[in-house]
């Protein structure tokens, strides 16, 4: 038996970092089509455009004090 669940355990640091920056555009892509609140919040964001960290830190930031007032 290995000792690691999978290949994704066993990753270097740039590949998990090139993982998730691929996959970023799509997450931000799947919040915008199907949740409403975050439609509006990234109404001026291109998630194709979502695919460095330095792009992710431009994203507008969210408060955890606007996630309560639309509950």
């Amino acid at each position: 038996m290995s000792k690691h669940y999978d290949t994704l355990e066993t990753r270097t640091p740039e590949e998990r970092e090139k993982a998730l920056m691929q996959a970023l555009p799509q997450q931000v892509a799947h919040a915008k089509a199907n949740a409403p609140f975050f439609a509006e919040w990234l109404k001026d964001v291109d998630p194709a455009s979502v695919t460095s960290r330095a792009a992710l830190a431009k994203l507008p930031v969210l408060r955890k004090s606007v996630l309560g007032e639309v509950q």
